[in-house]
């Protein structure tokens, strides 16, 4: 007996060495991130981030899931099935002021000078006639995204700088992939194409830019990442991990139009490359930096036009956190 019990003692420590040797040395586990994915170049940061390994190398699988808007993505985001989307839009703030668990929690492009944006083109056959911002009253105006969304609002800013309101034209609100297709096949008069596709739009002559949306809202945020209870409240080290490796992306991605910046968007976008060079770039804060005064006004302008009936304190839209560690952690100085 005396013999069995040293044998077993031995057997559980050679046990008890294999599985610490196993649990040291095995592939490591890994969490999954679902991210909503739309082929357009603004997700770069995104792109860039899983294709150069940045999320592996935080332990993260990013599982893609593919929405033509991102309204759709609030129930996801509000329940957890959805760990990350972007925005803003007026199911999101509602959202928000119904106690649920979404955030914005770093930029994800906004608008600076010519050309790294979007653009409002007049279909080519109507460039005679529609020759200033003033000429659309009364037109089709293709937008992309929902009712609500940032491109209804740069639609609307581009509308006022002529004196002209939403009520005096008809939107069109539509997939951002699909308004390239509206536009080259009539459905609309004109349209917000966001870059690549206004660039496409000029190479292959379907439109005539009317105007850069650069010279009407300089500044101006036109997406961010948005977080929600999965990553708020279930797994809050994985959201900042997310934001390490999303800010590494970002790191990369404001390198400019690089060709490995312009191969990897271009995979994910399914776009010529030489399009994505030429198309301009959109900026993206290397810090995460969310320009709060901003967000609030977007959520004023919501309200005033009835798509949301509730001002949230700001601090319940926003929350910085993430972004602060992740660049504690990268060595980021914040601006």
């Amino acid at each position: 007996m005396i013999r069995f019990r040293n044998l077993s003692a031995t057997v559980v420590a050679m046990v008890a060495l294999l599985v610490g040797a196993l649990s040291t040395t095995g592939a490591p586990t890994y969490d999954t991130a679902r991210v909503v994915f739309q082929p357009v170049a603004t997700h770069g940061g995104v792109f860039i981030a899983e294709k150069e390994g940045y999320f592996e190398a935080q332990r993260i699988k990013i599982t893609w899931v593919p929405l033509n808007s991102q309204d759709q993505a609030v129930p996801g985001l509000a329940l957890g099935q959805i760990s990350v989307g972007y925005g803003p839009t007026p199911a999101f703030f509602s959202a928000v002021s119904r106690g649920e668990w979404l955030r914005i929690v770093a930029d994800k492009g906004h608008v600076a000078g010519r050309g790294n944006l979007a653009s409002l083109l007049v279909r080519k056959d109507l460039a005679g006639t529609i020759k200033s911002v003033a000429d659309l009253k009364g037109r089709r105006i293709g937008a992309p995204g929902a009712v609500g969304g940032t491109g209804h609002f740069l639609v609307a800013r581009t509308l006022a700088s002529a004196g002209l309101t939403l009520n005096q034209v008809e939107g069109v609100f539509l997939p951002p992939a699909t308004v390239l297709a509206a536009l080259a096949g009539g459905a609309v008069d004109a349209a917000l194409l966001v870059n690549p596709l206004d660039t496409q739009a000029l190479e292959r002559g379907i439109g005539v830019k009317l105007v850069d949306i650069g010279d009407i809202a300089p500044g101006e945020p036109i997406s961010f990442l948005i977080y929600g209870r999965h990553l708020l409240v279930e797994n809050r080290a994985l959201g900042v991990r997310f934001m390490v490796a999303y800010l590494q992306g970002v790191q990369r991605y404001i390198q400019g139009p690089t060709p490995r910046n312009v191969a990897v968007i271009a995979e994910y976008t399914k776009t010529d490359p030489e399009i994505i060079r030429k198309g301009g770039w959109v900026p993206i804060y290397a810090d995460g930096f969310v320009d709060v005064n901003r967000a609030r006004r977007y959520q004023d302008w919501l309200y005033e036009i009835e798509l949301i009936g509730v001002r949230n304190p700001i601090s319940t839209v926003i929350d910085s956190s993430f972004a602060e560690q992740a660049r504690s952690i990268l060595g980021i100085a914040s601006r």
